[in-house]
């Protein structure tokens, strides 16, 4: 019967979200910042084609650059929004992404999926075959971020049965911007890496790939900002008797 009730439930919660004040108000605050950077990064792919080279931190997916740097900071409150849900809540699912948000935050710093697929590459290439239009690195960058997806849908399977409904569907947003994520962070990642490309190619497949990434990354953070301000509402009017407490789908 509970599962009925959050399935129900499910519209009235994502509409809060998707109509919250906070929600506008920061996407009005990042989003003009955010269009200035993805202009920036089309300007730099277009010159690297022309050969007219504008500066590399131009490029949303440069190391510290204006659009990396924007991620790195929307990520990192994500983060932390997430895990002062879950103090709030104590509803697990939110500890759960917000450690794997974490995580995603150091990688796309330090570029440890870049480390680890140099580091496994020659066992990869012992297995592999020779003729492979890609080199092994790029197939051991996939395989961390498997082994940190599949810990990630475990922790949250686990964290179902201890979590409240509306985390649970707060969460479920969440869940489809990272699948995304991951999709244009591997699937296109690996098309751009695949074989021969005209630089033209290679610069419409990479921008695809990190503007992509980066949309959901904001998304994400848009979010998770609405969903904070809400339970934060909805906690304040708890403590003062106006709203009705939940119990966790394992009650």
């Amino acid at each position: 019967m509970q599962i009925v009730a959050l399935i129900k439930e499910i519209p009235a919660v994502l509409r809060e979200v998707l109509f919250a004040p906070a929600l506008r108000t920061i996407a009005l605050i990042i989003l003009p910042y955010a269009g200035l950077i993805i202009g920036m990064d089309v300007a730099s792919r277009y010159g690297d084609v022309t050969g007219q080279a504008l500066p590399v931190q131009f490029f949303v997916s440069q190391d510290w650059s204006f659009g990396e740097t924007l991620e790195y900071s929307v990520m990192t409150a994500t983060a932390v929004m997430l895990f002062g849900m879950w103090r709030r809540d104590r509803s697990p699912i939110y500890l759960v992404n917000a450690l794997l948000f974490t995580y995603l935050t150091i990688d796309n710093a330090v570029e440890i999926h870049e480390w680890f697929g140099f580091w496994i590459a020659p066992a990869l290439e012992m297995i592999l075959p020779d003729n492979l239009p890609m080199a092994a690195n790029y197939f051991g960058e996939p395989l961390l971020f498997l082994a940190v997806g599949l810990v990630w849908l475990v922790g949250l399977g686990l964290s179902l049965r201890q979590s409240r409904p509306r985390p649970i569907i707060n969460s479920l947003p969440l869940v489809g911007c990272i699948f995304m994520a991951a999709f244009f962070g591997i699937v296109v990642d690996a098309a751009t890496d695949w074989g021969p490309h005209s630089v033209a190619r290679t610069d419409i497949e990479a921008f695809i790939e990190d503007g992509g990434e980066f949309v959901m990354i904001l998304v994400c953070f848009f979010l998770t900002t609405a969903m904070y301000d809400i339970e934060k509402r909805r906690a304040k009017a708890l403590a003062e008797g106006g709203v009705a407490g939940e119990l966790p789908l394992a009650a």
